[in-house]
């Protein structure tokens, strides 16, 4: 779980898996263990120590476990549920290959008129690398990014847009990349690889996107805010 936040999670300066371990009792599914031994006053829960010191225990209550243990699809279709909730769309398969979750990712959360107006304020090519490849008429891995993410109230309008290739997108939405306020480009500290790597990132680090011509559809700031606290992993 702490391996899950640190990479998927929001930014926070220490992640506490044990959070929604222990919130979850409240929502009619989830049955605590040794609870009662705990220091708590209302809504307040207890320190980390005294569920480690107390064996606090926690898991689907008799009635739901032994209902997603008849129908396992139950499970992935549960998994789903909540990626589609939380996440964009380019790394729910991520979580759920990691997490063994068979999930067939849905078409209705995509929005083509997002899309296509992203695609033409950027004059179809990706704002970070130039990318622009076409087949015929029609533009090959090039994608429009939510700047904060449309399942966190992201508006579908162009300033909480960029048009960004299909490899430059999946970094932005993990974090590897972000905008700093003078919309350049920030590559974080976790990115490594290769002379390609180099070549993708740590060329554009320091670099200004290729914004639209017209200035009201440039990247929102309090869009970019949003990305840079709760998405971007730090970095130069």
């Amino acid at each position: 779980m702490l391996d899950l936040l640190e990479r998927y999670g929001p930014q926070r300066r220490e992640q506490r898996p044990d959070m929604p371990f222990w919130r979850l009792k409240g929502d009619g599914f989830w049955e605590l263990q040794n609870a009662e031994f705990c220091s708590t006053s209302g809504s307040r829960q207890p320190p980390k120590r005294e569920l480690i010191e107390y064996n606090v225990a926690g898991g689907f209550d008799a009635v739901n476990f032994a209902l997603v243990t008849k129908k396992r699809k139950l499970i992935d279709t549960l998994a789903q549920q909540i990626l589609e909730a939380h996440f964009p769309t380019s790394i729910q398969e991520d979580i759920a290959d990691e997490m063994g979750f068979d999930i067939r990712t849905s078409l209705r959360q995509r929005d083509p008129k997002f899309r296509q107006a992203v695609l033409r304020a950027y004059n179809y090519q990706c704002a970070v690398c130039g990318f622009n490849m076409r087949h015929d008429n029609a533009p090959i891995a090039l994608e429009a990014a939510h700047i904060r993410w449309k399942q966190h109230h992201g508006p579908c309008e162009v300033p909480n847009g960029l048009a960004l290739c299909a490899i430059h997108h999946k970094a932005f939405d993990r974090g590897s990349i972000g905008l700093d306020e003078n919309m350049r480009v920030v590559v974080s500290d976790a990115v490594n690889g290769g002379g390609v790597v180099q070549r993708l990132f740590w060329d554009f680090a320091g670099k200004e996107i290729a914004l639209p011509q017209m200035k009201e559809n440039y990247p929102g700031e309090r869009f970019v805010e949003w990305h840079k606290r709760e998405v971007f992993r730090g970095g130069h």
